[in-house]
């Protein structure tokens, strides 16, 4: 679904934010953390980049890239959450 919706709308559609953020949900809810990461910084990028900072969707994905960055032990990136948000 994911490699048909980049083919649809594009690599940096909202549409693919969300497939992304699903996809790395799944991931993390089978601890396959180290896979899930790129994909979830990759869907708040997007949804950033497309709606802004300040929209709902990146709201959510922001949060759940935050709880994986806890789930990885990697509280020290909140600094680097807090760069992606300033971008949008």
């Amino acid at each position: 679904a994911l490699t048909i919706d980049e083919a649809s709308f594009g690599a940096n559609h909202p549409r693919v934010a969300i497939r992304l953020n699903n996809l790395a949900g799944l991931l993390q809810d089978t601890n396959r953390l180290q896979e899930a990461e790129p994909l979830m910084r990759r869907a708040l990028e997007i949804f950033i980049g497309s709606l802004g900072r300040e929209h709902p969707n990146s709201h959510t994905v922001a949060k759940n890239y935050f709880g994986l960055l806890q789930a990885m032990g990697r509280t020290d990136d909140k600094g680097e959450l807090a760069s992606l948000l300033q971008r949008g």
